[in-house]
């Protein structure tokens, strides 16, 4: 590993909100004792994203930019992102800061006692939610989160919050096999360590709405959700029972006296 914690943001045409996110972030990993690294993960921007970018690393040498030329979804950007980090843990996060970079230190804290992955939560007893979503987008939300624990039978509340943290070792083990790009990644990227046996860990945060957010909504957005949800369950229901069936089993003779 080159450092000991890489974060990743995906972004796209974020001229707007990432100066105070990366502020953020910067100052945040400059005053830690530890070596870190930022990965912008730009997908297609148009505007000035890229200069914004490109003004930390002046500050902060070990800000890279990853570019894709075309527009990506944001579980595209993500995973590039996370198979391009050094970082012993790696985590995601979102543009639009809404989960300070702070939390990092209660999240580093978890994962070397709990393992695998660290899932940022606005839906536990502790969360706080200072600027709440439009009443629909709630609803929808909370609707998705039924279906989803339903489908998948994931042992989390909250799978769509963009800040999570994870082991290095695992990082390619878990996004190599991801299939989606859009936004709703997270639930597939979960199903999938949960399935080869990764310990998640759900963590309440202090989580703000951005009322800029460019997640769309609608019945059939909603549909489409459905049915990447059975998808998900599909596809990678049977790729981790091919590799059980390759598993040497264990041999219930005897041995002799």
């Amino acid at each position: 590993m080159s450092c000991y914690v890489s974060v990743i943001i995906p972004v796209f045409n974020e001229e707007k909100r990432l100066p105070v996110t990366l502020r953020h972030v910067v100052d945040f990993l400059k005053s830690q004792p530890y070596s870190s690294e930022v990965l912008v993960v730009d997908g297609g921007s148009t505007d000035g994203t890229k200069a914004i970018s490109e003004s930390f690393i002046q500050e902060f040498p070990s800000l890279r930019i990853i570019e894709e030329g075309k527009r990506m979804g944001k579980g595209h950007a993500v995973k590039m992102g996370m198979l391009s980090a050094g970082g012993e843990y790696c985590l995601f996060m979102d543009a639009d800061y809404a989960v300070p970079i702070e939390y990092l230190s209660e999240f580093l804290s978890l994962i070397k006692k709990e393992g695998g992955i660290i899932v940022g939560s606005r839906a536990l007893e502790g969360s706080i939610l200072e600027q709440r979503q439009s009443f629909i987008r709630e609803g929808l939300a909370r609707s998705f989160g039924i279906l989803q624990k339903f489908i998948l039978q994931l042992p989390v509340f909250d799978t769509q919050c963009g800040f999570k943290l994870l082991k290095g070792e695992n990082v390619k083990q878990l996004f190599s096999k991801m299939v989606y790009d859009c936004a709703y990644f997270d639930a597939e990227l979960l199903y999938i360590a949960h399935h080869y046996g990764i310990p998640i860990k759900e963590v309440p945060v202090r989580w703000k709405h951005d009322g800029e957010t460019r997640l769309p909504i609608g019945v059939g957005r909603s549909v489409d959700l459905l049915i990447k949800l059975f998808r998900i369950k599909k596809i990678h229901s049977k790729s981790v029972h091919k590799i059980q069936m390759k598993l040497p089993t264990r041999s219930t003779k005897k041995a002799p006296i």
